[in-house]
């Protein structure tokens, strides 16, 4: 049982920590300027002692840069919540007084001999806002380096260029300092229970919009990570590290990992030389004090897209800490109580190992990084497919999208030349672009486009697969002969629309392009009457003919209740902001399909979105679909926690959003949905919360794929249990799905084979009525990533997107998540399409049914 203690151990602790910090932390150093302040004392308490603020570490970080000659301070940009981001730049003054020579030399050192030049590493921490241990050791090590007068921490200044980033997720560890300071104690408590070690929801470790960036490197969403990643092309480090924490009861890791999870295209020397080599520094200087560690278990380096692996792919090592974590001040653990200055303190003797192995083994560094382009040059050479290329002509929006992405990961992409037709599809001059694969950063050009990847293991910390170019869902083919390119792509791509001209009769707008829905979003909330076609149709005017599929938007000028002019006036303001064209019409009358008059075309209503937050609910899917309607829609979500569903007044609203998490909501709120949905509401479910659906009766009559309950388990030794358990989840692969793109989901495809990805078990049994059943897993769906034998006939056929009448409302259900971290392009228009037509969706009912 947990008891609140008054510990003396901590409290003997806190006291001995604020007259001796240097003792503690540093015990063999001795040397320090006077000048340059310690972080104790320009803070005002011990570093342990409080959780500190992030403008605080701003304000130390400049303070060093204003004191000393060895420091230099860039600012890199800014949060969504505004905090700054910044990187110190420590060196010795003569390095500085050259310091873009020394850039410009370092970054030609993989293409030949530059010279002598410093060495240049990256020391990076707190991607985890409630992993706060790494920042307060982050301020350690800047004073360290800026104020040691030791021969060695001169020789450093010397022969290296630091980059020192010490918040990587301001917003995250605020919003966790807030908590953990606003609930200590001054007689600390430790008991595991205590408020100050629980974070209610969604909690620190998430920016903004409940992201987790630690993912967010290859995809580059948020702007903290546009901004490092604009900041690590500059410079492309050698080195760069990447500080965690952990459960309480664990102790410290470091690199090398998981041996059977290293990335398969990353050249093996990495793996096999350089982290043994460093782990072995590690070692030495955990022992020196005292603490315990672990290596090769845990984690793994498959994954592009963390902060430790991303240098990988591009000839330079990524190294992760991982800290037993107090949660606050001090922990109770299955030893003695975890105190947030022996976290700190750990975190900050790997930071120094760092620097010492970097400097120490610098011509191993050399060596791996000449290597590195060497070895994926030849690779480059040898691969059969010399380029890739891709482009959707009705999506000018998306196909920018993903140039651009690749372009901020400095792959070379070229414009079409010429119209030419690859696997079936058509890439049109001007729509399509060609990345070759024979480039200086083959590897990301691999990991963009690649889906198969060799496994040699099957458990994974994280995705088992990242094609970017079906998270975008682009038509795309490979090219295994000469490739023919165009002008290479020197900006990033900005779509521009045409001028709108005025129409008396109505305006028409093709919803094939992403920022449709933005569009659309604007128009209703300008109170503009706008239809949706449910049926293809084309038209002649001024004696051209022009071809509009379902989806289109029809704004006819009687229709609304603004005069002519301030509608056109709209529409112009509309089509430049989204970037869309938007077609002047004479006449209703349509050479094929039905009439602009035509009841083919319905009424949009203006969606007013209601989510369902809190205590186990998904915070990252959640912050998902906030993101994208926020950021890329401009449209508002009430966000209300599962607490406080009692006090919501459902008439307020026409859409509800339940993305994947465990619901137990009381009898009379689920009787309440149920009401609110029979009565006309639209709701939309997500992986765990179709499931909820189907059990709390809101999908009729729909079932979940039966589990097989009659197979016996084959008899396995209990160290075989994590492999052969773990290997039955499914942490994250792509599928195909066939899209009904006659239904209004469907509107803006063109295609009805759609990449789609899951990382959940969720398995929906196709809808009984036919016409329900939207999207449908294909019979041998697995496009990318590790799926276990037992997983695939669950998946096989089953049904992807459902939609179910209910009353005057309706249940949509999706079996994935089609917002997955921000990047599928591809399958956000899935649900954007189920919150603006679902409310005008009525699938009908086989014969015999009524």
């Amino acid at each position: 049982m947990y008891k609140f203690i008054f510990s003396f151990i901590g409290l003997l602790f806190m006291t001995s920590v604020a007259v001796a910090q240097a003792d503690y932390f540093y015990p063999t150093e001795k040397s320090f300027n006077p000048a340059i302040p310690t972080p104790e004392k320009f803070l005002g308490y011990p570093i342990g002692s409080h959780h500190t603020r992030h403008d605080k570490v701003v304000e130390y970080i400049k303070e060093l840069g204003k004191l000393s000659d060895r420091v230099v301070v860039k600012e890199i940009g800014y949060t969504i919540e505004h905090r700054l981001q910044q990187v110190a730049i420590i060196t010795s003054p003569a390095n500085h007084q050259r310091i873009d020579d020394i850039r410009q030399k370092h970054l030609q050192q993989a293409k030949g001999d530059a010279g002598n030049v410093p060495l240049i590493i990256h020391l990076g921490y707190n991607v985890h806002g409630n992993e706060p241990s790494s920042t307060e050791s982050a301020m350690l090590t800047a004073y360290y380096l800026t104020a040691s007068e030791s021969e060695e921490t001169k020789k450093w200044m010397n022969d290296m260029v630091i980059l020192l980033d010490p918040v990587y997720n301001p917003d995250g560890r605020d919003r966790h300092t807030s908590w953990a300071n606003m609930h200590k104690a001054e007689a600390l408590v430790a008991d595991p229970l205590d408020r100050e070690h629980t974070e209610v929801w969604p909690g620190g470790r998430t920016n903004h919009y409940w992201f987790d960036l630690n993912r967010d490197w290859i995809l580059g969403i948020h702007p903290e990570s546009r901004n490092r990643i604009e900041f690590f092309h500059t410079w492309r480090p050698y080195v760069m590290t990447d500080h965690h924490e952990m459960g309480t009861n664990s102790t410290f890791y470091f690199d090398p990992g998981m041996n059977s999870s290293n990335n398969p295209i990353v050249p093996p020397y990495l793996y096999n030389v350089v982290y043994p080599k460093y782990g072995e520094y590690f070692a030495r200087a955990m022992n020196s004090i005292g603490s315990q560690y672990y290596t090769k278990e845990s984690y793994d380096k498959l994954y592009p897209g963390y902060g430790s692996s991303y240098v990988n792919f591009y000839g330079g090592a990524g190294f992760l800490f991982e800290q037993a974590s107090s949660r606050g001040h001090l922990q109770e653990t299955r030893t003695k109580d975890l105190t947030f200055a022996f976290t700190i303190r750990n975190q900050f003797t790997a930071s120094l190992a760092t620097v010492r192995a970097s400097i120490a083994e610098k011509d191993m560094l050399l060596k791996m990084r000449r290597d590195f382009y060497t070895t994926t040059a030849s690779q480059a050479k040898a691969n059969p497919v010399k380029a890739y290329v891709f482009g959707d002509a009705a999506d000018a929006s998306r196909t920018n999208a993903f140039v651009n992405l690749l372009r901020m990961h400095r792959v070379d992409v070229y414009n079409v030349s010429k119209t030419f037709s690859a696997n079936g599809k058509t890439f049109e001059s001007g729509k399509a672009f060609v990345v070759p694969t024979e480039q200086e950063n083959y590897l990301l050009v691999r990991t963009a486009f690649e889906k198969d990847i060799t496994y040699v293991d099957s458990l994974f910390y994280d995705a088992s697969t990242w094609s970017l170019v079906h998270a975008f869902n682009l038509p795309h083919a490979e090219i295994r002969g000469a490739v023919t390119k165009g002008e290479l792509v020197k900006e990033n791509l900005v779509k521009t629309s045409a001028p709108v001209t005025k129409a008396n009769y109505a305006y028409v707008m093709e919803f094939t392009d992403y920022q449709s829905h933005k569009a659309l979003y604007q128009l209703l909330d300008a109170k503009v009457f706008v239809k949706t076609a449910f049926k293809p149709f084309s038209l002649t005017d001024n004696g051209a003919t022009k071809n509009f599929g379902r989806g289109s938007l029809v704004i006819a000028v009687v229709d609304q209740k603004m005069d002519a002019d301030k509608l056109y006036e709209t529409l112009q303001s509309v089509s430049k902001d989204c970037a869309v064209d938007i077609t002047s019409v004479s006449t209703g009358f349509n050479t094929k399909g039905p009439d602009l008059g035509s009841n083919a075309n319905q009424a949009v209503e203006k969606p007013k979105p209601l989510m369902i937050i809190g205590q186990g609910v998904s915070g990252y899917e959640a912050g998902e679909a906030w993101h994208l309607l926020d950021q890329r829609i401009g449209m508002s979500i009430t966000k209300v926690d599962e607490s406080n569903l009692g006090r919501v007044d459902f008439t307020n609203y026409n859409v509800l959003v339940m993305v994947g998490g465990q619901y137990n909501f009381s009898k009379p709120n689920v009787e309440k949905i149920k009401a609110w949905v029979q009565s006309g509401g639209t709701l939309i479910t997500l992986k765990s919360a179709s499931e909820w659906a189907i059990k709390q009766g809101l999908a009729g009559k729909e079932k979940l794929v039966a589990v097989d309950t009659t197979k016996i388990a084959k008899r396995a030794d209990f160290d075989e249990a994590r492999q052969i358990e773990g290997a039955k989840s499914v942490g994250g692969s792509i599928f195909q799905v066939d899209l009904d793109i006659t239904n209004p989901i469907g509107f803006g495809f063109t295609d009805r084979k759609v990449s789609v990805y899951r990382n959940g078990t969720t398995y929906i049994q196709p809808s009984k009525n036919p016409y329900s059943t939207v999207a449908q897993y294909a019979s041998n769906p697995l496009i990318g990533g590790y799926l276990h034998a037992s997983n695939k006939s669950k998946i096989a056929n089953s049904a992807a997107i459902l939609i179910v009448r209910n009353g005057q409302g309706k249940t949509i259900m999706f079996s994935d998540n089609p917002n997955f971290r921000g990047t599928w392009y591809g399958t956000n228009k899935l649900f954007l399409n189920a919150l603006f037509f679902g409310p005008i969706i009525n699938p009908p009912a086989p014969a015999g049914e009524h």
